[in-house]
This record gives C-alpha cells, sequence and structure tokens, in this order.
C-alpha cells in the first residue's frame, strides 16, 4: 500500500537539542535520513511543513522549495509568522502558489499568543482559497511548556469554515486532547479535515488505550472517511512505529483512503 504522509517536517537548521531528541530515537533528521525513512516505509510522498518560527512569512520560503527541487517526494508547506508579515510576504506565496511549488500554508496556532481569527491571517486564508491550497492550523497540546494552548484550541476552526467557504481546512492532530470538539469541527463543515499525526511522539512502547478510544471515536463521529489524512509529525516519531498504530486504529476497508487517496486529493498532489 503506498502512503503519503500529510503531516512531516525537517530541521532545516537543526540545533543540538534537536539532534540530541532525533539520535536518541534512532532518528537521522537531515534531508538524506527523511528521505531514506520515506523509502524504507513505502511513502510515497510527504507533505513537509517547515517549522521555523523565528523567521520572515513564508518561513523557509528558499530552503524548503529547494529541498523540494531534489527530490520529488518532498511537497513544501510554508509557514506563516503573523510577527513578522510584510508585503513581500505576499508577493512570495502567491508566487510560490501560482508557480505550484507550495501545497498548503501552515499556522502554528499556541505557538504565537494569537487566535486563528486573528485578521493577520485573513488575507492567506483568502489566498488558499483562491489557489485551492489547504491550510493546516496546529491544534491542541504544544511542544514545549512556554506556549499557551488556549490559542490551540479546535473549535474556533468553525469560524474560519464558515467565513472561509472557499478554503479548505486541516486541523492538525485531530485537536488532540480535545477531541470531540474537533470532530464536532469535522464533521460539520464539509471544508474541514483533520491528520491524525502526533497522537505518539518518541520511543512507542506500550501505546496508550485512550489513542485508540479517541481516533475510534472521531471516526464514528464524523461517520466519513475521506475526511481523515494520515500524518506522522516526523521526526517527533519513528514512521515504522507510527504507521502500524494508526493502521490498528482505523478500519483496515478505509486504509488506501486515509493512509494515500484522501492527501492526495486534499493537497492536490501530483503523484
Amino acid at each position: 500500500m503506498n502512503i503519503i504522509d500529510a503531516h512531516s517536517h525537517i530541521r532545516l537548521y537543526p540545533d543540538a537539542e534537536d539532534l540530541q531528541d532525533a539520535q536518541n530515537l534512532g532518528i537521522n533528521c537531515t534531508h538524506s535520513g527523511f528521505i531514506q525513512e520515506l523509502n524504507e516505509n513505502n511513502v510515497a510522498g510527504a507533505i513537509v511543513i517547515d517549522d521555523s518560527l523565528e523567521d520572515e512569512t513564508p518561513t523557509g520560503y528558499n530552503s524548503l522549495l529547494e529541498l523540494a527541487k531534489q527530490d520529488k517526494k518532498v511537497f513544501p508547506v510554508l509557514s506563516i509568522n503573523p510577527n513578522k508579515v510584510t508585503l513581500d510576504s505576499y508577493e512570495k506565496l502567491k508566487k510560490g502558489l501560482e508557480e505550484k511549488l507550495i501545497y498548503g500554508i501552515k499556522i502554528y496556532l499556541g505557538y504565537y499568543p494569537r487566535y486563528a481569527t486573528d485578521l493577520v491571517y485573513s488575507e492567506f486564508y483568502s489566498m488558499a482559497g483562491e489557489y485551492g491550497c489547504p491550510v493546516i492550523l496546529h491544534t491542541g497540546d504544544t511542544y514545549g511548556e512556554e506556549y499557551l494552548v488556549k490559542y490551540a484550541h479546535p473549535l474556533q476552526i468553525d469560524e474560519l469554515a464558515v467565513n472561509f467557504k472557499k478554503t479548505n481546512f486541516v486541523i492538525a492532530h485531530l485537536g488532540n486532547p480535545w477531541i470531540r470538539d474537533a470532530a464536532e469541527v469535522v464533521y460539520k463543515n464539509p471544508n474541514v479535515f483533520t491528520d491524525l499525526s502526533a497522537f505518539c511522539i518518541g520511543k512507542v512502547k506500550n501505546v496508550p488505550k485512550f489513542v485508540y478510544n479517541d481516533i475510534e471515536y472521531a471516526w464514528e463521529y464524523v461517520n466519513n472517511p475521506d475526511k481523515f489524512l494520515y500524518g506522522s509529525d516526523w521526526p517527533l516519531v519513528k514512521m515504522a512505529d507510527y504507521i502500524p498504530i494508526i493502521k490498528k486504529a482505523i478500519p483496515e476497508e478505509a486504509h488506501n483512503k486515509v493512509f494515500y487517496e484522501n492527501a492526495k486529493r486534499v493537497f492536490r498532489l501530483p503523484i
């Protein structure tokens, strides 16, 4: 079965902590290590999100697009730094979308102290709708105790879905731990999807029961296999560890949709 990973990261500028965390997991978080892991796990393509919180919008523009030129399995998603938005930000992003170099936009809710409805994001939502690229929004727990999770609640995405009907939104991480709220937003709005990334990070030994219970609840509540996308959040977990978890969490007859078809359709991937 071919797989598309709808939520991954490449550490473009890994610091000592990144490298140590990856080494502890047995993960090579470089570009070559990433491609090797894709190949070893039959992953045909990956949505790769820049995760710099300091660069100017759109973050990682040159570096991530250059990586995509080197390997056809890399599909860049560029993120928005709401504190560093200029006219050039819009022009760069528009150019990348027009030339089909960018496959999505990422909003880091919780990592910046702004809600999803902040006006600084509005033009980017409209742009995404115009060019048919989805907007991924981080929701739920943050990777760092210094961030504010109140800004990462999935319920606010309902307002975006209603106000920007031409734009598709992807709730990252199924809103974990606000699973029920996220499930309602996905169920209610035809332009909202969710990825199943980051339910387990680090070394996976015993998978907590709530992981399967939460995904099963959302699956049954939404009652639409077209709304769910597989994602790993690599390099926070090894793909070989995470793929079997999601395979077990959803019905086998929906595997092809969740692991491949849905991401290909939502992100309009040329594979």
